[in-house]
């Protein structure tokens, strides 16, 4: 495998007392030692990874030539059907088992009864808790009214007492019990409350207003969902429909999901959105579907790592009609299971069911009302490839509970992703690569579509074999809002001029750059493997590592981040010549860098043959762990590209120092 080599800059030297003698020093190295072990192993590697091949050897970085199988195999794009298990990956695959978050069942659950909650506490359970008396009371979960706060902090109302059950009247609620020596049970629970849209539910203008359900999970590409969630993948496979083609338009979760959330790239958000102020001036398509009468609803774990609230702004008002917001941040207050530092135990929960429920409760206390949601889970899949594995049997219960499939009669299921993993030594192989831009999606049409709009139904089918993107998605949205209701107008992505709604043809021909996919993160294109030796190859990589150096130049406060040199080419890749459409001939370089300090870059570069002249195609995209080496910069698009001074390097320059 690729190793992670490091040679740093000594940037301070630290002056020790001579005197203490030659084993004070030797005392003061070991602890050094260890602690920048202790640092490597924790930002770099994360725990329980599986042990890492000693080399990668192919012939080609992504191989078309000679791949019989594909994705897509059109005209103009051909995007390699990469086996799951394939040699480069097998290595890297470890099982990860559910672990339960309690020992005891739930105390407390949610009743319903005409749509009406009511907590309850499961009696059978109090003398598991306590051999005395159990009292309980419940605290409702509202947002604060501090502008700058609202979105990351919370209050609770006052705890009021019952006894075994209680009507409710707010969504988001707190249960604490305890007996008269100590607390013995506390948990947070969400629902949802009967809303004014209910009462239009049997309006004749609603028959034709489908339903729309996302359930997302956080960077997971198709491969890895079939090999950690095997059985997740049998159930949709089966029942659903894949987009085969479908490619990611970004780099992370934000500019993939606002694709498919607003139309608009991520250059364009800054401009219709105002970015630096909170979200609710930026039109998603739930405010469209509430227009129309949709009810609306937002839930995401992992606050710290929110796509709206991670570097942005969040929201200064709820922007759906139930925004979990509140509840996933109470949930995270309770005592914490981590695993690969991620919450994967909220209490006596885990943090991905809660979203999976709070899904399936939305969907079925509004069966036959119009209903607009999007439920995402980054808990078991952002910090781990393997991690999901564990939530295999408790995704399938979820799409396969019979409850939920008959609230889904009227409902357009979308199963999908954002991208597939991003970091570590995985990203280093040619799987990796590929995985990274093939998120996996799935659309789940209820027969009563089918059966009305066969056409349509027919069109998607087709189009399911062709590239596609989160763009395509919004089209698609607009579509099924303008089947529901004749007065909507349709708005066309502003991101991808030339994307349309998959109900209507995409053209056998279409190209990355008609999808509005940024060459490097195109798989339409293969690369010959080059060798890093290739000078044409440094003269590149030497480019990249400028364009980071220019990035970081011209961003203020960058003199609190290192400048980058080249440390090491790991591999490179080369496409075939071509004409472009400026009548110039040019050619493909990706190139996978490491830089000192450590770092690791991989971008895709256009060199002009015949010239001295090259062209970043995209992002640069940085394929290491890197918060805490950016903490230094708190602008979220420069983070990635800064390597804060001293960091970590102190210490080395400390052991150099002794030793000299």
């Amino acid at each position: 495998m690729l190793f992670l080599k490091g040679k740093w800059k000594i940037y301070n030297y630290i002056r020790i007392s001579n005197q203490g003698g030659y084993l004070k020093k030797c005392v003061i190295v070991f602890v050094l030692i260890s602690v920048i072990l202790l640092y490597s192993s924790y930002t770099q590697v994360p725990l329980r990874e599986p042990d890492k091949p000693k080399f990668i050897s192919t012939e080609k970085i992504i191989p078309f030539e000679g791949n019989l199988n594909y994705l897509i195999n059109t005209s103009t794009c051909r995007i390699p059907d990469n086996d799951p298990f394939s040699e480069d990956i097998v290595d890297f695959i470890v099982v990860e088992k559910y672990e339960s978050c309690s020992k005891l069942s739930l105390l407390t659950y949610i009743e319903k009864s005409d749509g009406l909650p009511t907590l309850r506490v499961n009696t059978s359970q109090l003398p598991l808790y306590s051999s005395s008396d159990v009292s309980c009371c419940y605290s409702n979960i509202t947002r604060i009214n501090y502008a700058e706060a609202v979105d990351n902090e919370i209050k609770l109302t006052p705890c009021e007492p019952f006894q075994y059950s209680v009507n409710l009247s707010f969504p988001y609620i707190k249960v604490v019990c305890s007996d008269k020596f100590k607390y013995v049970y506390a948990n947070v629970h969400a629902t949802t409350i009967p809303l004014h849209k209910e009462k239009d539910a049997t309006n004749t203008s609603n028959r034709n207003k489908f339903s729309i359900l996302l359930v997302g999970i956080d960077s997971m590409s198709k491969s890895n969902l079939i090999r950690t969630m095997p059985k997740t993948f049998s159930y949709a496979n089966k029942h659903f429909i894949s987009l085969r083609g479908y490619n990611k338009i970004g780099d992370n979760t934000f500019p993939n999901l606002m694709a498919l959330m607003t139309g608009y790239s991520k250059e364009q958000l800054d401009v219709f959105c105002n970015m630096s102020v909170k979200l609710n001036n930026c039109r998603f398509i739930w405010d469209a579907f509430k227009d129309s009468g949709y009810v609306t609803a937002y839930a995401e774990d992992e606050c710290d790592i929110n796509t709206f609230n991670y570097d942005r702004p969040g929201f200064s008002a709820p922007p759906t009609d139930f925004y979990y917001h509140p509840y996933i941040l109470a949930s995270e207050k309770l005592p914490v299971k981590k695993r690969y530092e991620r919450t994967f135990c909220s209490g006596p929960e885990t943090s991905g069911e809660r979203i999976l429920n709070a899904a399936r409760d939305f969907a079925v206390s509004f069966k036959g009302v119009p209903s607009f949601g999007l439920f995402w889970m980054n808990s078991f899949s952002h910090e781990n490839v393997n991690l999901p594995g564990a939530m295999d049997e408790p995704v399938l219960r979820f799409l396969s509970d019979p409850g939920t499939l008959y609230a889904w009669n009227d409902t357009i299921l979308v199963f999908f992703s954002d991208h597939g993993f991003r970091f570590g030594d995985i990203r280093h192989t040619h799987s990796g690569w590929l995985e990274e831009r093939l998120p996996f999606i799935y659309f789940g049409f209820p027969s009563t579509f089918i059966e009305s709009f066969p056409e349509r139904y027919e069109i998607f089918l087709q189009n399911s074999n062709r590239l596609t993107t989160p763009y395509d998605v919004f089209n698609t949205f607009q579509e099924i809002l303008k089947i529901g209701n004749e007065s909507h107008v349709a708005v066309r992505s502003e991101g991808c001029p030339k994307c349309q709604s998959l109900f209507k043809k995409v053209p056998e021909n279409r190209t990355c750059e008609d999808a509005s996919i940024e060459q490097h993160w195109c798989t339409c294109t293969g690369h010959h493997y080059v060798s890093p030796k290739n000078a044409l190859v440094v003269l590149v990589a030497q480019f990249i590592v400028d364009e980071i150096n220019e990035i970081v130049n011209t961003a203020s406060k960058s003199y609190l981040c290192d400048v980058l040199t080249i440390e090491k080419i790991i591999t490179a890749g080369m496409s075939d010549s071509y004409v472009d459409e400026k009548n110039e001939t040019v050619r493909y370089f990706l190139i996978m860098i490491e830089t000192n300090p450590n770092a690791m870059f991989e971008a895709t570069v256009k060199s002009y043959i015949g010239v001295d002249k090259y062209e970043l195609m995209g992002e640069i995209s940085r394929i290491d762990r890197y918060a805490d080496v950016s903490r230094c910069i708190q602008n979220g698009s420069l983070k990635k590209y800064c390597y804060c001074k001293g960091t970590v390097s102190y210490l080395k320059s400390a052991i150099k120092y002794l030793f000299s």
